[in-house]
């Protein structure tokens, strides 16, 4: 018996591990990436949706059609109203992306 209790902790350690190390490859990864993409813009809002379109393209991979109709929209909606809060503008990218992949 203990050598079974063993055992199962042992694979769960591995699987604890695993999917760590999952987690790390995934937004992480993406994050970096379009961190450097990103940081050359110069006006912070621009920064923040240039990484937050850039996550979307690197972690959802989306079709074209989709990624370019959120980025319309996302550029569109954030000129009109000129948000400065990260938040709102994620919360507008992530809006947009919703809204172009439920009509593509």
């Amino acid at each position: 018996m203990m050598a079974i209790s063993l055992m199962v902790l042992m694979m769960m350690t591995m699987l604890v591990n695993e999917v760590r190390a999952i987690e790390k490859e995934g937004i992480g990864s993406c994050a970096k990436e379009c961190a450097l993409k990103c940081l050359p813009q110069i006006n912070p809002p621009r920064i923040i949706i240039c990484t937050a379109l850039c996550i979307i393209a690197c972690k959802l991979n989306p079709p074209p059609a989709i990624f370019d109709c959120t980025t319309g929209c996302a550029n569109s909606i954030i000129k009109t109203y000129n948000p400065t809060d990260a938040r709102k503008i994620d919360n507008i990218v992530d809006s947009c992306y919703e809204t172009c992949k439920n009509n593509n």
